[in-house]
């Protein structure tokens, strides 16, 4: 069984962000009262608590974990509360892609279900990539896009 989970150097860069991002509104909350000069407090508040507010859900909805194993894929998605499970039959199509970029090297894992539904793992944000895809390309070959 293969499980792939989210990389801890991912969460600790987005978490040291979000506490930035939530420190810098909580200074700026306190600053405003005492300050003369309200404006540039505000734009503070008013920027840093809603960015942080929608990286947080952003990633809290986007973990997951993927389990692999025996024909059957299973996604499970912890602060959405919900568990996607296929196996071979309602796989219509899965592919790999490699981008390269600027900073290194982006590739994907990407699934697509019969019933329309779109799933993918990245190698720079999930640990196991690499059984991954190999467990694809030795179990699932005929759906490889």
């Amino acid at each position: 069984m293969i499980v792939s989970k989210p990389k801890i150097s991912t969460l600790f860069s987005i978490s040291i962000f979000l506490a930035l991002a939530f420190g810098l509104f909580i200074y700026g909350l306190i600053q405003v009262h005492k300050s003369d000069s309200r404006v540039l407090w505000m734009i503070l508040i008013y920027t840093s608590g809603p960015i942080a507010m929608v990286v947080l859900i952003k990633v809290l909805t986007g973990l997951r974990f993927v389990r692999a194993g025996k024909d059957k894929i299973e996604i499970f998605y912890p602060f959405k509360f919900s568990t996607v499970r296929f196996d071979g039959q309602d796989l219509q199509a899965w592919k790999h892609q490699s981008i390269k970029t600027y900073g290194g090297l982006y590739e994907e894992i990407t699934w697509q279900l019969k019933s329309g539904k779109h799933f993918s793992v990245s190698r720079q944000e999930n640990s196991e990539y690499d059984k991954l895809l190999k467990y694809m390309k030795s179990k699932f070959k005929k759906f490889e896009a």
